[in-house]
């Protein structure tokens, strides 16, 4: 069995990497606000309400991509720490929400790209499989 510190010491990565993975999102959608106020095609006041303006597909793609990691991956965030503080961060769980991350990366990814819808669903919909099985394991082993 491994020792309780190192368990929430490793479940602690992919939140970590996931955290991340958001904050690089984030500086992402603020690049792509800058640099379009910065070509005249958007100004600050279209930013306080959303309207006056209609924003290029890469300030849409980003802010909505933004958006997604502030729904569903909340819920990983949250199954995560009740694993740890439940003692369950074994290392099904670990592998579990590595998993969920890499997936939600490639959901982003797809999305800031190619943006095909059918390929960035699977992405989806794969991750939230993974988080219902995470919340599954996590409750049965409570």
């Amino acid at each position: 069995m491994v020792p309780m510190e190192s368990a929430v010491t490793t479940i602690y990565y992919p939140m970590l990497a996931m955290f991340l993975w958001t904050f690089a999102v984030m500086l992402r959608n603020v690049q792509v606000r800058v640099r379009s106020v910065l070509k005249g095609e958007l100004t600050n006041e279209y930013f306080e309400l959303f309207q006056g303006g209609t924003p290029s597909d890469v300030v849409n793609k980003t802010g909505n991509n933004l958006r997604n990691l502030f729904e569903f991956p909340v819920l990983f965030y949250v199954v995560l720490t009740a694993a740890a503080l439940l003692g369950k961060a074994e290392s099904f769980v670990v592998v579990l929400a590595w998993l969920y991350v890499g997936l939600r990366i490639g959901h982003s990814i797809i999305h800031l790209t190619i943006n095909k819808v059918p390929v960035r669903f699977a992405f989806y919909f794969l991750s939230n499989l993974v988080l219902l099985a995470l919340w599954v394991w996590v409750g049965m082993v409570a």
